[in-house]
């Protein structure tokens, strides 16, 4: 199994995709974070999502306990995508994941969208609180309920399954320290929901380059409930980067070769 094959699952898109919309998942879940967002997306754009050990496609694996290594898995993974612009969607903790990979892959990301996320402190924890089971438990169980699953023995059912999940990701993100020197060039984008609790605030110390914040009505799972909404707001905000992305990855592309003929040339 390849390293795109195991840590990003592809979820819909045209196979030769002008843009390759990562979404980076959560604490505790997987790639079906994603499962309202292929509706609404741009034609030509691809979606696929990260997925950790323990959940998806790989739920048998044990689950991660070092950040790093998770963050060096998701880089190759995306690195190893094709030619498009690559935009990060990182919901929640894996806001956090979406900063630190922007900033290590080879062809940097044409932009950086953060959902629910607060930004974290420069050289910083991770700011999220460490495992509670009986509120992590009370806190799982609200969110499948908001999501419509109102069967108390299948609720009880995915609060189990999914607490150990949860609270591995949050040990990930207590091991982690935010970068003290912005790692990224590129836009960042924050959605915050009106009902999770978090003031809307820009990502502006992680990025020499644009950040902006963005309310949206909505509780902690906003990119679902929203997701008409923010897509056509991220597309339109991604689109004069994604053009300049992409001229930039052209003439890179054309420079090699014709350089080469000229320096190789004995006329």
């Amino acid at each position: 199994m390849s390293s795109q094959e195991g840590w990003l699952a592809m979820l819909s898109g045209p196979t030769a995709p002008e843009v390759e919309l990562v979404v980076v998942p959560g604490a505790g879940d997987g790639p079906t974070t994603a499962r309202t967002l292929p509706a609404h997306l741009p034609p030509s754009w691809r979606l696929s999502s990260v997925c950790l050990p323990g959940r998806g496609h790989r739920f048998d694996e044990d689950l991660a306990d070092d950040p790093y290594a998770v963050l060096a898995a998701i880089v190759d993974a995306v690195d190893s995508l094709g030619p498009a612009p690559v935009v990060l969607l990182g919901h929640s903790l894996g806001a956090l994941w979406a900063l630190e990979a922007g900033g290590g892959l080879a062809r940097p990301p044409a932009l950086v969208a953060t959902v629910a996320c607060a930004a974290p402190a420069p050289g910083g924890a991770s700011g999220l609180e460490g495992p509670d089971d009986t509120e992590d438990r009370r806190f799982i169980r609200g969110l499948l309920m908001d999501q419509g699953l109102d069967d108390p023995e299948c609720l009880d059912e995915l609060v189990d399954l999914t607490v150990p999940v949860f609270h591995a990701d949050l040990m990930l993100a207590a091991r982690w320290t935010a970068p003290e020197r912005p790692v990224l060039d590129c836009p960042v984008v924050s959605y915050f929901g009106s009902r999770d609790g978090l003031a809307p605030a820009p990502w502006t110390r992680h990025t020499t380059g644009p950040a902006e914040a963005v309310w949206l009505e909505g509780g902690h799972h906003v990119h679902q409930e929203q997701s008409a909404g923010l897509l056509a707001d991220l597309s339109r905000r991604a689109a004069p980067y994604l053009a300049r992305r992409d001229g930039a990855d052209l003439t890179q592309r054309l420079r090699g070769p014709l350089l080469a003929g000229h320096s190789g040339s004995s006329r």
